[in-house]
This record gives C-alpha cells, sequence and structure tokens, in this order.
C-alpha cells in the first residue's frame, strides 16, 4: 500500500499515479516540491491581498494631503469683499466710488436702490465748496429736495477722510430725529474733515472714490456763486451700479 501524497488516502503502489492523475488532475512529480529536508506536500499559491490593499491606503493618503492642501489654500485666501461700485459719469468726466455695504449697508443700500431706478440721472452738483465737499443728488438743485423717503443713521466707524462720500442730512447731527433725515443728497469729502465727525451722530460714510479721483478734484475746484451753486452746472449724466 502506498500514501497519496494530496489527501493522505491508501491506494495500492500500482494504482498510485493513477489516483493521483484522476482524482487531484495533475502527475506525482507536480505534487511534490523537493526541498532541502526531503519532499513535501506542494501548498496552494496565496492571494497577495497585501500588495493589493496598498492601493486603498495610498489613495486615502493622497486624498488626506489634497484635502490639507484645499484648505490650506480657503484659509488663506483673502476673501472678496462683495462690495459694488457706483458709476458717475458727469460732464465732466467719470470717477468710480465703492459701495461700503460690509460697513454701511442701509446707507449704501438706499443710494443703490435709488440709482438703479435712475434716480440721479440728469441731477447736477448744486454744492461746491473748495477744500471742503462737492454735494448733489437733489432733484430741486438747490439743496431743499430729496427722494421722500428717508433712511436712518446707523454706526459705521467710517471717518469723513480724503474722497470718502456720505449722506447729508436736512437735521440736528446731536439728534436722533436729526441724524435720521437723510434722503437721497450725498457728498464727496475733499479733503479730511473731521469736525463732519465730532456730532453726537457723525455724518455716515458710506464709501470712497477709488478712480477718477482727478475728476472730483476738478469739480472742486469750478467757480461757484453766493450760494455755492457752480456757475456752469455739473451734471450727472448717468450713474450706473457696477459688481
Amino acid at each position: 500500500m502506498a500514501t497519496c501524497p494530496e489527501c493522505g488516502t491508501k491506494v495500492r503502489k500500482e494504482n498510485l499515479k493513477g489516483h493521483v492523475e484522476r482524482v487531484h488532475k495533475k502527475g506525482v512529480a507536480a505534487s511534490t516540491r523537493t526541498t532541502q529536508g526531503g519532499s513535501r506536500p506542494a501548498q496552494p499559491r496565496i492571494k497577495d491581498t497585501k500588495k493589493a490593499g496598498h492601493w486603498p491606503a495610498i489613495a486615502l493618503v493622497v486624498i488626506m494631503v489634497l484635502s490639507s492642501v484645499g484648505a490650506y489654500a480657503i484659509l488663506t485666501q483673502k476673501p472678496p469683499s462683495g462690495n459694488r461700485k457706483a458709476v458717475v459719469a458727469t460732464n465732466m468726466g467719470t470717477f468710480t466710488i465703492e459701495l461700503y455695504e460690509d460697513k454701511a449697508p442701509r446707507t449704501a443700500g438706499n443710494f443703490i436702490r435709488l440709482a438703479q431706478a435712475g434716480f440721479y440721472n440728469g441731477l447736477i452738483f448744486h454744492r461746491v465748496v473748495a477744500d471742503f465737499v462737492i454735494q448733489g443728488g437733489d432733484p430741486n438743485g438747490d439743496g431743499t429736495g430729496g427722494s421722500g423717503q428717508t433712511v436712518n443713521w446707523e454706526d459705521t466707524g467710517l471717518k469723513n477722510v480724503k474722497y470718502t462720500v456720505a449722506m447729508a442730512r436736512s437735521g440736528d447731527p446731536d439728534t436722533v430725529q436729526g441724524a435720521n433725515t437723510a434722503t437721497s443728497q450725498f457728498f464727496v469729502n475733499l479733503q479730511g474733515n473731521p469736525s463732519l465727525d465730532a456730532y453726537t451722530y457723525p455724518f455716515v460714510v458710506f464709501g470712497k472714490v477709488t478712480g477718477g479721483q482727478s475728476v472730483v478734484d476738478a469739480i472742486g475746484r469750478v467757480s461757484v456763486n453766493s450760494n455755492d451753486k457752480p456757475l456752469t452746472p455739473v451734471v450727472m449724466n448717468t450713474v450706473t451700479i457696477t459688481s
């Protein structure tokens, strides 16, 4: 009798080869492996799952690296202000105002609403005081008119420095009632005017001229009458809101 090297079954010696070929479908030579210590049953090959498992780990590392890079970019990128601009096209040239929607949302929003409705188109700068302000936005053209709606005062912390744009008012700036009388008239500061910030309710700054400052300076030098009204009208042909 002989023992089958594959399954340990006892078979006749003369039948061993036929058993291995028939049952295990290979020859006896293929069923044994010679080593330094003699022969032993051949072991089935095991799939290299460890090697295959590297790819998910590598992919995870790549994703983590990319995520961290993206997070760093987001944290270090300067966020956009989101403030819109007003392009003021006059008969003396064009200047651009950045509107501080982020710092003066109520006042800037009022100006944007009026501009988008075409309110300012065709109005004049009715008041020009050299080295102080240029003022416009009155449909009457003499400083007595407005849009028919008022905008309440808001505390922005912004100062009336050169080229900033602020709202004019008709009431007492030291009372809340007077502070809430702003409507459509606005002015551009031709220099720093700290006196306008010294009231209990300072004049509300809601933007700044960021382009065409030379046009503003030129308007500030025009000849005026005794009421500070330009002798030759300075007209706002259009006021357009842009992104």
